[in-house]
């Protein structure tokens, strides 16, 4: 399909619901104008499409401003994120992070090197502290600035936090050689993360919340690890987050994650983003009745490379893999959507969710799929 083609489509589908109202409908088992959607941590590649550099994005509130109300207008993301990356808090406790004009940030210098410094950590104050209180104090402003878009906050898990406070391979090697300081700090990363939500329940009430952790996928630690060292923390974020918000936060783990996926829902998570590497229809026979899933259009080989005839047919198969899903569908990307996504490519992916998930209903396939 030709770019003038797709956006003469494009043009004909109509819109019914806002996000917010189609969510709601949704999970009221109502029949919706089509399937929600969203796209896993869009803001660099939004940012890339309308002609700004990631530093500006994160630095500039105009530029930012500019982006979400862009996408809202062009692509239907009525909503945004505020909330903190996966180096944030180790920033906040004193880790040295640095990024490029345009990319992804990165830790220059972990702040926690030799347990003998752990005792000088403290559980991080987002109203104190000087890299979580312009974040906070942004979410203001922004939420003033937009008070309609509904807004929703996040944090990284508690494995991904740890290692942007000490180097991964200490902390691979705290699972063997110490145990009981990685656990220590481990706690500590969830107190933090909790102390971030309390502060953004207290400024603009319960809200929608999601962590990431990519850390804790099966590619990077083994399941005795996981069931050690990851899985007590979650679980604890998990029930922290529901105390304060009222609501269970959804996760985005990186990688194979297959065999944690009931251990993620004993654990009360309410939504699952599944990496592309992982099958969608195999994730709803295993907990698709307890959790809701999210995925998986591969964010690189076909949402940054491919044509827009790709992006359409991988959208479908996940559709018609997932979409009646028991416990709810979103479709989305398999990962980040990568700096570099084609503008057209988004737009497929839009008009595919639109065409193909028209008529959406919680646990059953969008008319969109059977009048095929």
């Amino acid at each position: 399909m030709e770019y003038e083609e797709l956006k003469r489509l494009m043009n004909e589908q109509k819109v019914e619901m806002t996000a917010e109202e189609r969510m709601k409908a949704y999970n009221a088992g109502e029949e919706v104008d089509h399937i929600p959607y969203t796209l896993q941590a869009p803001d660099p590649a939004m940012a890339d499409i309308f002609g700004f550099t990631t530093t500006q994005f994160a630095k500039d509130f105009e530029v930012k401003s500019e982006v979400i109300r862009r996408r809202k207008e062009e692509f239907g993301l009525d909503s945004f994120n505020v909330g903190l990356g996966l180096k944030t808090i180790g920033g906040a406790l004193g880790s040295k992070l640095a990024a490029p004009e345009h990319g992804i940030d990165y830790v220059a210098e972990h702040v926690l090197q030799d347990y003998a410094d752990f005792d000088k950590l403290e559980v991080t104050d987002p109203y104190k502290n000087p890299v979580l209180a312009p974040i906070l104090e942004s979410a203001k402003r922004l939420k003033e600035r937009f008070p309609d878009v509904s807004m929703t906050t996040s944090v990284a898990g508690p494995m991904s936090t740890a290692i942007a406070v000490r180097p991964v391979e200490k902390v691979l090697k705290d699972t063997r050689k110490n145990p009981e300081m990685l656990h220590k700090l481990l706690d500590l990363t969830v107190e933090c993360s909790l102390k971030w939500f309390e502060a953004f329940a207290r400024e603009f009430g319960p809200v929608a919340t999601n962590f990431s952790d990519p850390v804790t996928c099966m590619d990077v630690i083994s399941k005795p690890q996981f069931d050690e060292f990851s899985l007590p923390y979650i679980k604890k974020l998990i029930d922290g987050t529901e105390k304060i918000m009222g609501s269970r936060p959804g996760a985005h783990i990186c990688g194979k994650t297959s065999p944690i996926w009931k251990d993620l829902a004993d654990a009360g998570l309410f939504s699952f983003s599944i990496d592309n590497c992982e099958d969608l229809e195999v994730a709803k026979k295993a907990v698709g009745d307890r959790m809701r899933i999210a995925g998986n259009v591969p964010p690189v080989d076909v949402m940054k490379e491919g044509t827009i005839d790709d992006v359409i047919a991988s959208c479908r198969e996940c559709l018609e893999k997932c979409a009646d899903n028991p416990a709810g569908y979103i479709l989305n990307t398999g990962c980040q959507l990568p700096i570099g996504t084609p503008k057209a490519n988004v737009e497929a992916f839009i008009y595919a969710a639109r065409k193909y998930g028209r008529g959406a209903r919680l646990g059953k396939m969008p008319r969109g799929l059977e009048e095929e």
